[in-house]
């Protein structure tokens, strides 16, 4: 106890604890909030009377992680998807063409024959890119600089605008896609020059006495297979692969073909004349009924029979090259040896077009989506040309003969003037 009258003994300083500082300016805030002390090692150093001897539990417990940030791993240096990308760009093409080809097969309803020509296309694109790189061809190969090298090679090799056009339109389908699937940024075809489509009318129209001589030629040889394929050709201008894909639950009745699949995948119904329906139906009881073990509705109407005498025989449904094949086998028979399958094609829409008069009427018969591509069997053939100026032959026939001998002593006149040398322009 201290005695009365004493002042009070001054009261030590305590150091702060464990560095905290314990001040009212650090312990309250703006407004007099009060803040949560921060620790400060400067006033362990300076201050000689804080302990030196700092309980570390203590200390570890009291640290603020924000203010001395935990020991943690050095960042990343480079994105995540930075090696990713990488490995994608350098994927072959190969496989992407193949996944490209069964999603048109499968998906998009596309038929085989069409599935094979994509494919065919992008190869030609493939095979370029290993000539030039001597690798397999990648993706970063689909820029528009090689894509462009591929063009020219294709210019330099002579090849027609159609077989370039197409080629250069599967690239850019199959680019397409593989941006609708995020695999390509853009597609690099979408600012380049395309070969111009030019509308021209067919080179080779066949007269209906040729069609007509065809089939003459297969009932000859007596090959029923031959004449129902002809017939159809003849008689309803369906193409070759059409043809070659029917089956015999496409034959209705007398009325013609149901459901047959044509090019694009679609469907068609086209109708044949009755005497060429009785002919399939004979053919198909007489001719293909005896060849397979069961006759289905899914039963090929055309096979192709080939082999060797130390191999055997097989025997597979037809294809479009058989009946393209077929056609110039027959061709050369009735002396028309550049004959082909799409030729009786024209010239069934050429007889329509000239006998019914009505451009609608031959869009439906092609099975066309558009009427522009039917348009090209209105433009003016040589021999429409030639009938146009034929009231011209009889003037000049009268005109001729009058002067007929004079012109006999006139070319005797000039047969015997010696020839004299050019003249050389000044």
């Amino acid at each position: 106890m201290r005695q009365e009258g004493w002042p009070a003994a001054p009261r030590e300083a305590q150091p702060p604890l464990n560095g905290w500082r314990s001040d009212a300016s650090t312990r309250r805030g703006f407004g007099g909030v009060e803040r949560r002390p921060r620790f400060s090692t400067r006033s362990m150093m300076t201050d000689s009377s804080a302990p030196m001897d700092i309980d570390s539990e203590l200390l570890s417990s009291s640290l603020d992680g924000w203010v001395v940030p935990p020991h943690t791993a050095a960042r990343r240096s480079r994105s995540r998807g930075r090696d990713r990308k990488g490995a994608v760009m350098t994927r072959p093409l190969v496989e992407l063409v193949e996944q490209f080809c069964q999603y048109q097969l499968k998906q998009r309803g596309k038929t085989e024959g069409g599935v094979q020509t994509y494919r065919w296309n992008l190869e030609q694109f493939l095979l370029f890119g290993r000539a030039r790189f001597g690798r397999v061809a990648r993706l970063s190969d689909l820029i528009k600089a090689v894509i462009q090298d591929w063009m020219d090679e294709m210019a330099a090799r002579d090849l027609t605008l159609g077989t370039i056009r197409s080629r250069q339109s599967t690239l850019s389908s199959f680019c397409a896609w593989l941006v609708k699937r995020e695999v390509l940024p853009a597609n690099p075809i979408s600012g380049m020059d395309r070969p111009p489509h030019r509308i021209e009318p067919p080179k080779q129209v066949p007269t209906p006495a040729l069609m007509d001589a065809l089939i003459e030629a297969a009932r000859k040889r007596q090959r029923p297979r031959d004449v129902a394929i002809f017939l159809i050709l003849r008689f309803s201008g369906m193409r070759r692969e059409s043809v070659a894909t029917l089956q015999a639950r496409h034959l209705d009745g007398l009325w013609g073909l149901r459901r047959v699949r044509v090019k694009g995948g679609k469907t068609r119904d086209i109708p044949l004349p009755e005497p060429v329906m009785r002919y399939l139906h004979a053919y198909v009881a007489q001719v293909l009924t005896p060849s397979v073990t069961t006759l289905t509705p899914e039963t090929p109407l055309f096979w192709s029979v080939w082999g060797r005498r130390s191999i055997g025989k097989h025997r597979a449904p037809m294809t479009g090259k058989n009946i393209w094949r077929l056609c110039k086998l027959y061709g050369r028979m009735i002396g028309y040896p550049m004959l082909k399958p799409h030729d009786l094609r024209h010239g069934v829409a050429m007889e329509v077009l000239e006998r019914r008069h009505d451009l609608e009427q031959v869009r439906a018969l092609l099975g066309h989506a558009r009427i522009d591509t039917t348009q090209i069997y209105t433009m003016i053939r040589p021999a429409q040309l030639k009938q146009a100026v034929s009231f011209y032959e009889e003037p000049a026939r009268q005109m001729l003969e009058s002067v007929r001998s004079e012109e006999e002593s006139m070319f005797e006149e000039h047969s015997h003037v010696p020839r004299t040398r050019s003249l050389k322009l000044q």
